[in-house]
Parts: structure tokens; sequence; C-alpha cells
């Protein structure tokens, strides 16, 4: 008996082992990986379970992940460790966004909050009250709130719904309540796990339905425009300035899907990833993804067409 669960033991560590690499270097023909990018300060050894990264207009990266130490951390581009903040201030870390004004906002899913830094960590605006859950009519409260996103006027769009809830939350600059929109359900206009939220150049809110498989587009007043139902489970959603959009799927698919928002076809495949909740890119290209089992933030460039 023994034996028998010694060698079952090895072979799994074993195949562990070999897998990563390998998935690592065969994530797709048109990136590679950049492994150890980041420079760790003394505090902290390893990433923890990552779910938030992003990209100031100044070009640095800045991460939530499950570390008590040091939950956010600020890099410049080539990884040089720049400031970290938030001990002991989070219940359960989820998104984080940088806004064009490089204000930082992270939302803590266990403490049904939103917070708003300015890019050295100064708490600017907090929205929700810690540990207080409120359902989908509250205009101060939310329960399991997921991600968010920063229209150009400042209004604030908020995904809550990573537990009972099911909706977008609109909030102004000031973070005074406009409206929601949602529920559940399976038909348009409706969720089921509405997990991450953003916006594209003309204004337009992409919504990862997490459990209703789809990505669904509104106007900022929640008019139902659009869905797509061809990026599998999509965890995590990124729009570049040129409206190109970045898909996370997080389940067995582990996969990365880059597609044109003009009509939503994809256009590339990255796979071999682990359990990615968030995604950013770069001015230069650079792909940054959060893994939030796998503990690592990934970096993909592209490769070179020399």
């Amino acid at each position: 008996m023994k034996m028998s669960l010694w060698v079952v033991t090895i072979g799994v560590l074993a195949g562990s082992v070999l897998a990563a690499p390998v998935a690592a270097q065969t994530a797709s023909e048109h990136y590679k990986i950049v492994e150890h990018w980041a420079q760790f300060p003394p505090e902290v050894a390893k990433w923890g379970g990552a779910t938030g990264v992003d990209i100031d207009p100044h070009g640095n990266i800045f991460v939530l992940h499950r570390d008590p130490e040091m939950p956010i951390m600020a890099f410049d581009s080539h990884g040089k460790f720049l400031r970290a903040w938030g001990k002991g201030m989070f219940t359960t870390t989820h998104f984080l966004r940088a806004d064009r004004d490089g204000n930082i906002w992270v939302t803590d899913r266990g403490a049904h909050q939103i917070f708003k830094f300015d890019n050295n960590g100064k708490l600017l605006m907090t929205l929700g009250k810690k540990g207080v859950a409120g359902d989908n009519s509250s205009e101060e409260l939310f329960n399991g709130v997921a991600d968010l996103a920063i229209a150009k006027n400042g209004d604030i769009f908020i995904a809550d719904g990573e537990s009972t809830n099911t909706r977008v939350v609109k909030y102004s600059k000031s973070g005074k309540f406009i409206k929601w929109w949602g529920g559940k359900g399976t038909e348009p206009g409706q969720f089921n796990v509405p997990h991450s939220i953003a916006i594209d150049s003309k204004g337009r809110l992409y919504v990862g339905d997490r459990s209703n498989n789809r990505i669904q587009i509104f106007d900022q007043n929640g008019k139902f425009l659009d869905q797509w139902t061809n990026f599998g489970t999509p965890w995590g959603l990124f729009i570049t300035k040129d409206d190109v959009l970045y898909v996370v799927d997080g389940t067995e698919n582990n996969c990365l899907l880059i597609a044109n928002t003009k009509d939503g076809k994809i256009i590339d495949k990255v796979g071999g990833l682990s359990n990615p909740t968030a995604v950013t890119v770069a001015s230069d290209g650079a792909i940054y993804i959060g893994e939030v089992n796998g503990a690592n933030v990934r970096k993909l460039v592209p490769v070179s067409k020399n």
C-alpha cells in the first residue's frame, strides 16, 4: 500500500515539474515568456495568488497579489521594485486597475469594498462598508465586488458579482450612486457572475459574464448592445487604446484570447497558463498575466519577426 502511494506521488510530482517549462516554452508562436522579470524586495520571496495587474501612464506595472506583507507592489518597466503598500488592509484581494491619471483602484471581494489610491499609495476614496454585504438594489453596499472600469469622464463602473449579486453599478467620479442594471439570468442584460469589466475607445462597456460563458456589451447607460460567446469562460478583460481585446480564461482552458473589438473575431491564442484571472498590455506590446492559483505574474513579449 505504501509503495503504490509513493509511486503515484512521484508520478504527479514528475508531471508537474516537466509540464511547467514545456507549457511556458510553447505558449504561442507569437510570444515568448520572460522568466523572473520582477526584482523582489527582501520582504517578498515569490508571488502570492496574483489576481490583479495593470500599468499606469508612466509604464509602471502594479500587481495585486495575496501576500500579507506587500499585497500591492509596483515595478518599473524593467522590473525594478519601486514601492508597495496595503499590509493588513484587505480581506480577499481581487482586481486592480490604473486610471488615466495614474490612480490605482483595488477591489476587495471578501470585504465588499473598493479603494482608490494615488500612485504612491495614499488612500483617496473608499466605496462600500467593510464586511457589510448588500443586495442588487443597494446604493452603497456590494456583495462579492469583482472588478471596475473608469470612463473618460471619471464615472465608475463596477462588476458586482462574485457572490449573490449579479449586476453592474454606475457611480459618478465623486463616488455618488447613479444606477445599476442586471439581475441573475441568461437573457441579454442579465448576469451570472459578472467577473470583469473593461471600456473601449468608444465608451462601450464589455462585461465578462463568467458563468454564462459570454461577454456582454453595453452603452454607459446600461443599454444592451451585443454579446459574444466565443471566449470560453471569460475571467479577466483588458482593452488597449487601439481597441484590441484581451481575455483570459482561467478554467481548464487556461488560455489568453486576443480579439478585435470590431467583430469579436479571435486573432490569436496563448495557451499553457495556470488559472489566469487578470491581464494587461504595455505600450511596447508586452503582456502581463496574473495567475491566481498558479501564484505567478507572467510576462509575455512578442516574438521578433526578423
